[in-house]
Parts: C-alpha cells; sequence; structure tokens
C-alpha cells in the first residue's frame, strides 16, 4: 500500500512489469552479511536464503548481475563516502569481505559481477549498458542494504528508464525502521515493492 501523503501528492501511478527483466543482487557479499568480518554486516540470512531462491528461479528468464562495493588496498578509489562511513575501509578487494555470500549460488558461467565503490549500482559501472544490451524493462532488486545501496540503486534504476521491482523478502537493512520506512519511499515514489511471489511469477512470464 501506498503512503496516503505521498498520493495526495501525486505519486499515484504504478509500474507494470515487463517480459524482459533482469536481477540486480546489490551487495550481498560476505562483509555485509557475516558481522564476524565487518562492523558495516548484520544478519540477513532470511533475505539472503529467500534471494537464493529467487536467483535459481530466475536462471534462464534474463541477467543476474550481482554487485560487489570494494576498494583498493590504498583506498585511493573511496572518494569522500569514508569521510561519513569508517567502516568501508575493511572491505579490500580481493579480500574475505569481498566474497559474494556462498549461499546465493552464484555462476562464473552465466552469472556478472560488477565492482562499485558507491551507494549506488549504477553510478561508474557498467551496468546501464549490461541492462540495455539485454533489452531490459524490468529491473528485480534484491540485496542490502534497504536504505542505502538498494534505495540509491532503485533512484538511478528510475532515472535511467529501468522499471525498478525490489522484493521485499530479498532486501535487509540494519533496523526495521530504516528497513520499512524506505521500503514506503521506494513504493511510493521511485518503483514497486513486491512480495517473493511476485517476483517468481515474473521469472516464469518472461520472454525467453
Amino acid at each position: 500500500m501506498k503512503n496516503s501523503d505521498n498520493v495526495r501528492g501525486g505519486f499515484d501511478g504504478t509500474l507494470t512489469p515487463g517480459q524482459r527483466p533482469a536481477l540486480l543482487v546489490i551487495d550481498f557479499q560476505r562483509g555485509f552479511t557475516e558481522p564476524e568480518l565487518s562492523p558495516l554486516a548484520s544478519d540477513c540470512s532470511g533475505a539472503v536464503n529467500d534471494t537464493a531462491e529467487l536467483i535459481a528461479a530466475f536462471r534462464g528468464a534474463g541477467p543476474i548481475i550481482f554487485t560487489i562495493n570494494s576498494y583498493l588496498a590504498n583506498l585511493s578509489d573511496m572518494g569522500r563516502w569514508g569521510e561519513k562511513c569508517s567502516s568501508l575501509r575493511t572491505l579490500i578487494r580481493g579480500t574475505a569481505t569481498c566474497e559474494l555470500d556462498p549461499r546465493l549460488g552464484f555462476s562464473e558461467q552465466t552469472d556478472t559481477v560488477l565492482h562499485k565503490n558507491q551507494a549506488s549500482a549504477f553510478f561508474g559501472t557498467s551496468l546501464p549498458s549490461v541492462l540495455a544490451a539485454a533489452q531490459c524493462d524490468t529491473l528485480l532488486v534484491a540485496g542490502c542494504t534497504t536504505s542505502g545501496c538498494v534505495r540509491a540503486s532503485a533512484v538511478d534504476a528510475m532515472a535511467y528508464g529501468f522499471p525498478p521491482f525490489v522484493v521485499r523478502d530479498c532486501v535487509a537493512d540494519r533496523t526495521a525502521e530504516q528497513h520499512e520506512s524506505n521500503l514506503i519511499d521506494i513504493h511510493s515514489k521511485y518503483g514497486e515493492v513486491i512480495r517473493l511471489a511476485d517476483a517468481l511469477a515474473i521469472a516464469r512470464n518472461a520472454k525467453r
């Protein structure tokens, strides 16, 4: 359900899924899913497991793209984000924090991995061209965190013309308050928030 105040403000539309979906899995890497590795991490187990189910069902329906938030050892590619979040320094490329969570079922043969160094999966990456080449008309979004990289990526997906469908069961944040408030905002203004069952239906209905 959309926020009633946003509806009164004119945010009253609904996006319809197409037949050429892609699946974007944002930063479900060990540095975000294993608290013993990084203070950035939280217990994302439910969302990771539901995402693994979605990935398995999505194979053959369209591109599956994973992002990893990572930095060079000298941090020269971090920009100024590190001034706000010192624990980003734990995400050094080539270390365990930058490995995808093994529960996801990543396939080296078919899947795409993009390394990013800012919140949005679109910023400074080849994601727009990957989606354009696939003629993507529906972008399913999973990953973490809802209030950070998921939200930033959903906003940019809309800006680039790839309608985002954020899968509620497949995204996670450090607090329930941040998670829920950002899902409300995304659903009202920038995309659609759907359940896992709806995402599975989009995969089944894809033009193969």
